[in-house]
């Protein structure tokens, strides 16, 4: 696959831009507050941040670690 050029990727937040938007807009047609799209915006970037992935496999190979321990007692 070729790599994007700045300009393709530009496009692309564009379009992903409108699209998240007028999902957004639709949600709140719907009846969720700014408040709920808001906390549920912020947990998809949660979900997507590269960082705060690896630690929480880091947590959870941690604690599967210590279960793993504890069956063995």
């Amino acid at each position: 696959m070729q790599s994007l050029t700045a300009e393709d990727k530009r496009e692309l937040c564009k379009d992903a831009f409108q699209d998240i938007s007028s999902i957004l807009a639709g949600l709140r047609d719907q009846g969720l507050s700014d408040l709920e799209i808001f906390e549920f915006g912020k947990s998809l970037i949660d979900h997507f941040d590269p960082i705060k992935m690896e630690n929480l496999k880091k947590e959870s190979d941690y604690q599967d670690a210590l279960f793993r321990e504890a069956n063995d007692l």
